[in-house]
């Protein structure tokens, strides 16, 4: 079921295109590029609300399965097996995006124009992609 605040989103991004259509130049490559933003935004947060949602069920199912484990005295470790087996794809890409993004504003400090800031600013340009790939991989 799609959310008043998904349904807005998604007219504001068609309008977005369509007011782009109606435009040239700059001002319509820049409305469809936010227009297109809006919408990756708008996936990535339903990825995330999926994931949050399947986190909640399952502690609320793995709850009930540890105690009736205790209760019939089984092997303890199916819980903590099945956290093991959580897979979060879309919080790992964000959080990814999240650390290589501050890597960058650290960057940034350093200012440029030095051998050394020019090297940190290298060695935090390459960690920030290996933050981003780590992901993927």
């Amino acid at each position: 079921m799609e959310s008043m605040a998904e349904g807005m989103i998604k007219d504001l991004v068609a309008s977005g295109h369509a007011l782009a259509d109606d435009m040239t130049g700059a001002p319509s490559v820049l409305i469809r590029c936010l227009a297109a933003q809006l919408e990756v935004q708008l996936v990535r947060a339903n990825a995330l609300a999926a994931e949050n949602a399947g986190l909640k069920k399952f502690c609320k199912d793995a709850a009930f399965d540890a105690d009736y484990e205790a209760e019939l005295g089984m092997e303890r470790g199916g819980f903590s097996d099945a956290l093991n087996e959580i897979k979060t794809p879309a919080t790992d890409a964000f959080l990814a995006e999240v650390r290589a993004q501050g890597v960058e504003m650290f960057s940034e400090k350093f200012g440029g124009g030095t051998l050394i800031s020019d090297m940190v600013k290298e060695v935090a340009k390459d960690f920030a992609a290996q933050l981003r790939k780590g992901v993927q991989s």
